[in-house]
């Protein structure tokens, strides 16, 4: 489940052991030397501390070891508490893994311009373990609701150490982030940027954003450790040849509904950033997802009529196929975000430009190329 101890640097090797992308350790250049400034925040799996490593600043992620029901595994009935389901699916699921994959798959494609930088996973040794703790005095089982109700990080010793496993951390740049009680104007221009990024995230095969105007840094997306990145154990069923075609069905299902989550909370956080104090933006006419304008806001005007309302089969639609991730060269020539931006009018997102559909089974019907075009800016 967890990295052991290393002894050489010859064990920091890419994160994490499973198919698909993986980030490098940070570099170094020598001793491990981390000086612990100041705590910047929590959230649901880590803590964010600001650091100084050589005369720069930057801010390192310290991954919890969280409960198993805070990350998309096995699931929690007792047949699941098992230590080879949890840590054969945590491999590509468990926050601190997901997050490795996702910033993996942008450095190997080129697109780092997608995200906050992200400079390395770093594996605290004993004596910064020991700095952090005497500086922070951080608890750094279960979750930010619930903290250290267990010890998590016991269950899983080393298999070479035989002890508990180091604390994990991502080192990022040190960005500004954003106050949710009175955020800045979000501009028309940022607004598409951010949504196009959403689209090329996906392209890229990452997705499950949770899209917040909280996440993201510098207004880029900071935070992957609930993405899922392909290969995924719920998109790549040869990583499971044992599933029945129920089961691959109601997978697929699956995926494109979180997919597709990832454009809903774009459209709740176009609706809800309307209503702050210094929005200034006219956002809901001009950033817009699905037809008919921002389901949040036009929904509290409808009413339906469900006693009339025939029985149909649950429809649901992505502007990308979540299971595919395209080429190197197909994502590059979809990429304006190396192109400079040119105001609001020159910033939309092309027609067409939407990705690949999904042509699936009939209790899954997904946009062909052209509709999902239609859906986009």
């Amino acid at each position: 489940m967890y990295p052991d101890w290393p002894e050489t640097e010859a064990d920091l090797v890419p994160l994490p052991q499973c198919d698909g992308p993986k980030l490098a350790a940070f570099d170094f250049q020598g001793k491990q030397q981390i000086e612990f400034l100041e705590y910047l925040g929590e959230g649901l799996h880590a803590h964010v501390v600001k650091v100084r490593i050589k005369d720069r600043e930057y801010a390192l992620k310290l991954f919890r070891f969280v409960y198993d029901h805070d990350w998309y595994g096995p699931g929690e009935m007792d047949e699941n508490e098992d230590r080879v389901k949890l840590t054969l699916m945590g491999q590509y699921s468990e926050p601190f893994n997901s997050e490795c994959r996702a910033f993996g798959r942008l450095h190997e494609t080129g697109h780092t311009e997608l995200a906050i930088a992200c400079y390395g996973y770093v594996l605290l040794d004993e004596v910064h373990e020991q700095l952090l703790a005497e500086r922070l005095n951080l608890e750094m089982n279960g979750n930010c609701e619930l903290p250290g109700a267990y010890d998590m990080r016991s269950r899983y010793l080393g298999e070479r150490s035989g002890k508990p496993p180091p604390i994990r951390g991502i080192l990022k740049e040190l960005g500004t982030s954003i106050e949710w009680v009175d955020p800045p104007n979000l501009t028309v221009r940022d607004a598409r940027r951010i949504l196009r990024d959403i689209i090329q995230l996906q392209q890229l095969g990452i997705f499950s954003l949770d899209v917040r105007r909280d996440q993201l840094i510098n207004n880029k997306f900071c935070d992957f450790s609930v993405a899922m990145t392909v290969p995924h154990f719920l998109t790549n069923f040869e990583l499971n040849p044992k599933l029945a075609a129920e089961q691959k069905r109601a997978m697929v299902h699956e995926a494109f509904l979180i997919a597709s989550n990832d454009y809903w909370a774009f459209e709740e956080m176009i609706d809800s950033s309307c209503e702050k104090p210094r929005q200034m933006s006219k956002l809901l006419d001009s950033v817009t997802i699905f037809p008919g304008g921002n389901l949040f806001h036009r929904g509290r005007d409808r009413h339906h009529r469900l006693r009339s309302t025939s029985g149909q089969d649950i429809r649901v639609y992505s502007l990308v196929d979540p299971r595919k991730k395209a080429s190197q060269k197909d994502s590059k020539k979809g990429n304006s975000n190396n192109k400079g931006d040119k105001g609001d009018k020159g910033d939309k997102v092309k027609r067409g430009q939407a990705g690949e559909a999904y042509a699936g089974p009939k209790e899954i019907p997904v946009q062909n190329p052209a509709e999902a075009g239609k859906m986009a800016l």
